[in-house]
This record gives structure tokens, sequence and C-alpha cells, in this order.
């Protein structure tokens, strides 16, 4: 029996070995393949690369006015200018950030008829806007 214990252990490490590298084969096949399915064009945006028309060439212009709410000055409305018709009827999203990056709540919503845009803002101190950042979409 002594020598039928060597060969068995032999077999079981040969058997785990097998089954690890097995493993990993099948989970870099089926990474291979969920990739090989996913669909990327210019209505949806997904993991990938894809060129996205836009429906503005020109810049947007972003200005504020503060607002005093004591004790301090809030950024409670942004108003985007210079829409282009192309862009009417679409979805936006606008983030106030600042240096340590979002600052309020995002702001959602339709940009109707038009080529100007007001879209408030909440919990934003206007002393710590840095930047607006404004996505169109469809």
């Amino acid at each position: 029996m002594a020598t039928n214990a060597p060969a068995t252990k032999k077999s079981n490490k040969g058997r785990k070995s097998a089954a690890i590298a097995l493993a990993v084969v099948g989970v870099a096949g089926l990474s291979l393949a969920s990739a090989a399915q996913l669909t990327i064009n210019n209505s949806s945006l997904g993991a990938g690369t894809s060129v996205v028309a836009a429906c503005q060439s020109a810049a947007i212009t972003v200005a504020f006015a503060p607002t005093f709410v004591a004790p301090d000055y809030n950024a409670t409305k942004v108003t985007l200018g210079g829409l282009a018709a192309t862009c009417n009827n679409f979805s936006y999203k606008v983030q106030a950030t600042g240096t340590s990056g979002a600052l309020g709540t995002e702001a959602t919503g339709s940009t109707g008829v038009g080529t100007t845009l007001d879209v408030s803002l909440v919990g934003v101190k206007a002393s710590d806007v840095t930047g607006i950042s404004v996505v169109i979409y469809k």
C-alpha cells in the first residue's frame, strides 16, 4: 500500500493543476466571447471606443450669477448659451465641479427648444465652483 500512496498524491496534484489551467482558459474564453458580443454605435455608449456624432459644433457659453443664501453665496442657476438647433429636445446632465470633484447634485433634464437653457443647481457654494461639466445626449 505504501507504493500506491505517492502515486495517488502525484495524480491529485496533476488533476488540481489541470483544473486550475482549465479554469483560467475558461475565464479568458468567456471574457473574449463577452467582448465579441459587445455592440457600440453612435446612439449608445458602452465599454469600447466609437465616434459619437456631436449635435453641437460651436462652444457653449456658461454663466451663473451667485445668489446670497446666508451665510454664503450659492450658485443656484447656470445658464447655457449658444445651443445649436440640432441639440433641441436632447437630454442633458450638468454638474458643478470644484477642486475636490463634483459639487452639489447633478442636474438632469431636456434641452427643449431654443438657444439658451437655464439649469437649477442644488447645494453648490459659489466660491467652490471651478468648472461646469455639461453632457448633451440623445
